[in-house]
């Protein structure tokens, strides 16, 4: 009897070591995956429910960090060069944390180095993508941006997460740089639009993700990658590097005291509407010269007609009472 006992005893033991203690006194388990290196503490591999789980992630630059809970995506809780903190209510089941960075994170290895981002979203949603290019050295240039819903541009912008990447030394890094954030555009089934995002700074064949470190990007085959473009896109707009314009003039040509900030994130294209023979109301004194504000939505700026296609609320010129 003592010998059946013994061994069952034993093997409840066995069975609570392969199981864990799930659920035993409010304790559930939590497994971490994806870039697990962007942790700066390691969480517990248990947390009793209703308890707070904070999570501290290496802050890191030019990328952004996203944690999943079984799933389902949690906001950031704390934003500093410090650390980047998440937090969220253990509940009364087991818990997977997905932790991925917008799409590259480069490691500091010699040799060749994996991409550690990925999309998290399925590929399959993707409707169109965008190639947003900023000359960073020339601050009175237009951001440009490409957009396309053509299969071919969007299947050369996806092989971008095939690249293997090389340390190079900084030196290589010289030249006229430009900034690129590539942009995916996805549809849920619900209908709504939504979209995820990557920036790198880049000079011919040299590539900069995160952190200080310089790559050269690879293919599977070892051979040299070229950034993919938009050759024949569905349309291009185009927006201001600048936020601030330090000067703005009413018609009366009276200073207005404000300093006027403008968002780089309103896209403007070429304005083919009839012509508007009025007056300017406002001028705006800038880095890319003086801008003059016809209507709302239409300004003119060294001899060209443009007219606001997206982002008009952050335009906000009727907010500020400086046109009809």
């Amino acid at each position: 009897m003592k010998k059946t006992l013994a061994l069952l005893l034993l093997i409840a033991v066995c069975f609570s070591l392969l199981t864990g203690c799930n659920g035993i006194g409010g304790f559930y388990r939590v497994e971490v995956t994806g870039t697990q290196d962007s942790l700066a503490e390691p969480l517990k591999s248990f947390y009793k429910a209703g308890t707070t789980v904070k999570i501290k992630a290496n802050s890191v630059t030019d990328v952004s960090l996203h944690v999943f809970v079984n799933g389902k995506e949690i906001p950031m809780s704390h934003w500093g060069s410090d650390y980047w903190g998440f937090e969220f209510v253990m509940p009364e089941e087991d818990v997977t944390v997905h932790l991925t960075y917008d799409k590259f994170y480069g490691r500091d290895e010699f040799g060749f180095d994996e991409v550690g981002g990925e999309l998290y979203c399925s590929d399959e949603k993707i409707t169109k993508v965008a190639i947003k290019t900023t000359d960073i050295e020339d601050e009175s240039s237009f951001t440009v941006t490409k957009y396309s819903s053509n299969q071919e541009d969007i299947d050369k912008l996806k092989s971008i997460f095939n690249l293997r990447l090389k340390k190079v030394d900084d030196s290589a890094f010289e030249g006229k740089t430009y900034r690129k954030e590539i942009i995916f555009y996805y549809e849920d089934e619900y209908g709504e639009e939504f979209s995820e995002s990557l920036t790198l700074l880049c000079n011919g064949e040299f590539f900069k993700f995160a952190g200080p470190s310089y790559y050269q990007a690879f293919g599977f085959n070892d051979e040299r990658f070229v950034l993919p473009t938009i050759e024949n896109p569905d349309s291009v707009t185009y927006s201001l590097q600048s936020h601030s314009f330090v000067d703005v003039r009413r018609h009366d040509y009276e200073a207005d005291p404000r300093k006027y900030h403008i968002n780089s994130s309103v896209e403007f294209i070429v304005y083919n509407g009839a012509a508007i023979d009025i007056e300017p109301m406002v001028y705006l004194d800038s880095n890319y010269g003086e801008i003059n504000l016809l209507t709302s939505t239409v300004f003119e700026l060294n001899g060209v007609y443009y007219e606001v296609v997206s982002g008009k609320e952050h335009w906000a010129f009727d907010a500020l009472g400086l046109v009809n």
